[in-house]
């Protein structure tokens, strides 16, 4: 039950504003409410503060009081039941003068005079607070005042104003509503209530929906505050993400976690927006000094892991990819990250173990399915690569994922295949073309009835350039399996690049139709339809690879060239 009301100010005429000092009106309603936070200090003793509201100019405002109501007036508007005592006052020329009421028969018990000078509004506090705690029977000093003064203090007083104002839902009354917002970040963003009250202002804007980038600029001086704290560099990241700062919002994230890297979530949070940013240095700050503590996550390693192999810091990605393995079974998709790091690392065995153990805990995982195939793979064992590759398959697996997946299965079929394949693949990568044919021809003599191996002999002749036997090799393939989707659409960009624009339309067609999401036949058949005159399809086929995730470049790239095709045509 409240114990005391106190009212805002009276202000009587004839006050002259001063300048670098908050408006009289402002601080008619600032000061009680100043008292009034004080004395119920970090919780609530039952102090009220009361502004008078009513119509102005045809909307709800502020009420401006001339002079001093009388008591019974005072006990029939505050609307708070029985209290102990109401409090009211009204500033003059050079003075303030107070009184105490009784809150039942409004008799009068205690009133004061007191100079004021409004350029230092705060100094009738202490007093006020001793006299109305001594009516109230508490023990206790008065609370120390903010340590604001001059034009910052001002500002200050104005600007919860315009708080009290967005509090009690009232309209904008001035042009720039951000100007007492800038002005006290501008002169004391390193003030814990200047940074408290701003926060609260720019939440009051965000509840309005008012929260836009100028309003989000103004907030920035808080970034460079020496004092911000913990929780309200956290506040002010939330507020800027609002706004749609992602940088500044990573920024005080970055803030919060170097001073609390004990708190798990929040190094997490800022890590992650920061590596989103590709700030990738500071990320590693952030996390590495969690770790150096103790302190990091799990979660955590992991994206310092991901941040390492960002910046090309294989070593220390290495040592964290340890740290991770060591580990009891991670979550899912920390498990994915490992074993995509292990296999690159070329540990198959505990990329094995850690994929094997997370799939117990959900089988449904394609893409972690897939990293156990690859991982069974490299062990020799393709048994257990096959059944990865189905239940892969089976679940669901992305583009460009899933070719590689059939493919993978392909090999899987044949003891040995897929490490002799992968052989080949790897000297056409280092560019040992003859060596790779080579191995193909000792392969095919075995395996002649292999699609796949048919297909790299083509892939490999097509880059000696030898393009008949690329064909030959190609067909061969196609005789062998005439699903094999990447076989017809290397066929048909072949037959394209000969002049025969039929049956490499033929082929490119039959490529799209086997793996309908595989980007690259859908551009190779934007290429064909323009050579065919068929713009409208060209395009059809050019946005249609666009969704299923051409890369950027390469889809320009083949826009461009479809473009000129037309044009010539």
């Amino acid at each position: 039950m409240p114990v005391a009301v106190v009212f805002a100010f009276a202000t009587a005429d004839g006050l002259v504003p001063v300048v670098g000092a908050a408006p009289f009106d402002v601080l008619a309603r600032q000061l009680p409410r100043l008292c009034v936070l004080h004395l119920n200090g970090a919780g609530d003793r039952g102090v009220r503060f009361f502004p008078f509201l009513g119509p102005v100019s045809g909307q709800r405002d502020f009420l401006r009081l001339a002079e001093l109501l009388d008591p019974a007036q005072l006990a029939a508007v505050h609307q708070q039941g029985s209290v102990q005592v109401l409090v009211d006052g009204i500033l003059r020329p050079g003075e303030l003068h107070w009184r105490i009421l009784h809150g039942t028969t409004q008799e009068l018990l205690h009133a004061s005079t007191v100079p004021f000078d409004p350029r230092r509004p705060l100094d009738v506090l202490p007093r006020l607070e001793f006299e109305l705690t001594t009516q109230l029977g508490w023990l206790g000093r008065p609370r120390p005042a903010p340590t604001l003064a001059g034009a910052a203090l001002g500002w200050f007083l104005v600007l919860k104003d315009q708080l009290l104002r967005r509090e009690a839902n009232l309209a904008e009354t001035t042009a720039d509503p951000l100007r007492p917002l800038r002005a006290c970040l501008e002169l004391a963003a390193d003030d814990a209530a200047v940074q408290q009250t701003a926060l609260d202002y720019a939440l009051q804007l965000q509840r309005r929906g008012q929260l836009d980038t100028a309003s989000a600029q103004a907030l920035l001086p808080l970034l460079a505050a020496p004092s911000l704290s913990t929780d309200r560099a956290e506040r002010l990241a939330a507020l800027l993400t609002a706004a749609g700062q992602q940088p500044a919002a990573a920024t005080a994230l970055a803030r919060a976690a170097a001073q609390a890297p004990e708190r798990t979530e929040l190094v997490e949070r800022a890590t992650a927006a920061l590596f989103r940013l590709e700030r990738f240095a500071e990320a590693a700050a952030v996390v590495g000094r969690a770790r150096e503590l103790g302190c990091a996550s799990p979660a955590a390693l992991a994206q310092f892991a991901a941040v390492a192999d960002r910046m090309g810091d294989h070593t220390l990605r290495r040592q964290l990819t340890q740290e991770l393995a060591a580990l009891p079974v991670p979550s899912l998709p920390i498990a994915r990250l490992l074993v995509s790091y292990l296999l690159e690392d070329q540990d198959p065995t505990g990329a094995r173990r850690i994929a094997e153990a997370a799939l117990r805990a959900d089988a449904r995982q394609p893409l972690l399915q897939f990293d156990l195939a690859r991982a069974c793979l490299l062990l020799d064992d393709a048994d257990a690569a096959r059944a990865a590759l189905e239940a892969a398959l089976g679940v669901g697996l992305p583009m460009p994922v899933a070719p590689q997946a059939r493919r993978f299965l392909r090999l899987c079929s044949v003891p040995g295949l897929w490490r002799a394949a992968l052989a080949v693949e790897d000297d056409c990568a280092a560019g040992e073309l003859r060596r790779a044919a080579s191995t193909l021809r000792r392969l095919l003599r075995r395996f002649g009835h292999q699609a796949e191996l048919w297909f790299l002999a083509g892939v490999v002749r097509h880059r000696s350039g030898d393009e008949a036997g690329a064909l030959r090799a190609l067909r061969r393939a196609l005789e062998c399996d005439a699903g094999h989707a990447e076989a017809h659409n290397r066929l048909g960009v072949l037959l394209l690049g000969g002049g025969d624009v039929e049956a490499g339309y033929r082929h490119l067609a039959r490529a799209h139709e086997l793996a309908p999401q595989e980007p690259s036949a859908l551009l190779h058949l934007a290429q064909a339809c323009a050579l065919r005159g068929e713009g409208e399809r060209a395009q059809e086929h050019l946005g249609a690879a666009e969704r299923c995730g051409a890369a950027p470049q390469l889809l320009a790239a083949v826009r461009d060239q479809v473009r000129q095709l037309l044009q010539a045509g």
